[in-house]
């Protein structure tokens, strides 16, 4: 069977079921590249920074580094100079989420329990720039009450790098040898290089390309020699910016990176210190690359940066949001 994208471009892809095409919509209900506008408001209710001691800025919060998890779960990577806290840990359990820095302070990372973690992703009203939208797209109460952390998409469809599947539509074809992320209507994540594993599935909800693997088999794909553009153009094609990238290690689990003014070789060097197996990049410039961690705490939902230089406010997705956004959501 062959499916055809908007671009008129056509591909071949398993059959569908047709059950398992209706039914991607009522699964998600059930789950409950420049500079832009200005940050939002509520910094008040909102904790701005992580320090590399654990200790949670500005919601009066104490976030103290966490034990290593129960063998029956997976565990953050040990890599030296890092210091993992925990964070959203159910009851008598060991956290879904831990943060990190590296890097000298410059890199924030955020390890995610893949094992136990559902992902949701939510296409922005303007990125994405076309493509479907479910109507849970437009209910935050459909993830609010279950995120624990999100982080940010990728580049415009017009910056050509990748293509775009989403909600049983090809919107843009797939790029052989690009990488990109896939989530299924079981909200599972996998990060990987279409036409090296990657493909579409009768269960697969969203394909997100973005660049060639920024890292491929443990080895870091950025060389200093790469061209200013090779990995995004910078604001003033300038070779470092604030970047952002999604990595796989071995047994499933998931670290996102975020960046303050780095090269694509910086950001590949942090995803490989922490032995991540393959990395796509991400989006990237001034205000585009966010990642957040929530608590729910009487009712209420506190979001944190994984690292201090970023410039958005958490409460950008408590709500869709102009461009898309994944969601990181507890049982």
């Amino acid at each position: 069977m062959w499916v055809r994208g908007s671009d008129g471009a056509a591909m071949p892809m398993r059959p569908w079921r047709a059950a398992s095409v209706l039914g991607l919509a009522a699964v998600l209900a059930g789950c409950g590249s420049a500079a832009g506008a200005s940050p939002s408001s509520g910094r008040a209710s909102v904790a701005s920074g992580l320090t590399s001691s654990g200790s949670s800025q500005a919601d009066g919060a104490t976030a103290s580094p966490v034990s290593s998890p129960p063998s029956a779960h997976l565990s953050p990577p040990v890599a030296a100079g890092l210091r993992w806290v925990g964070y959203a840990t159910p009851a008598g359990g060991a956290p879904y989420v831990y943060v990190a820095q590296t890097d000298g302070g410059r890199i924030g990372l955020l390890w995610m329990d893949s094992s136990r973690l559902r992902f949701r992703y939510v296409p922005g009203y303007h990125v994405p720039e076309t493509g479907p939208t479910m109507t849970a797209d437009t209910q935050p109460a459909t993830w609010v009450p279950h995120m624990v952390a999100a982080f940010n998409g990728g580049f415009r469809l017009a910056d050509a790098v990748g293509g775009y599947f989403y909600a049983g539509r090809l919107v843009r074809s797939m790029m052989a040898g690009r990488a990109a992320f896939e989530i299924s209507a079981g909200g599972r994540l996998e990060v990987g290089v279409w036409g090296q594993g990657l493909a579409l599935t009768p269960g697969t909800v969203v394909i997100r390309q973005n660049l060639p693997p920024l890292v491929s088999g443990y080895r870091s794909q950025a060389s200093p020699a790469d061209s200013p553009d090779a990995w995004g153009r910078a604001n003033g094609g300038l070779p470092h910016a604030n970047r952002s990238a999604l990595g796989q290690l071995a047994d499933g689990a998931l670290v996102f990176a975020y960046g303050s003014e780095l090269s694509a070789v910086d950001m590949a060097a942090a995803m490989t210190a922490v032995n991540v197996r393959t990395a796509v990049m991400l989006d990237m410039n001034k205000s585009w690359p966010s990642a957040f961690v929530y608590r729910h705490v009487g009712g209420q939902i506190v979001g944190q940066r994984i690292l201090p230089s970023i410039w958005r406010d958490p409460t950008i997705y408590l709500h869709r949001f102009s461009k898309d956004f994944v969601v990181a959501m507890a049982p």
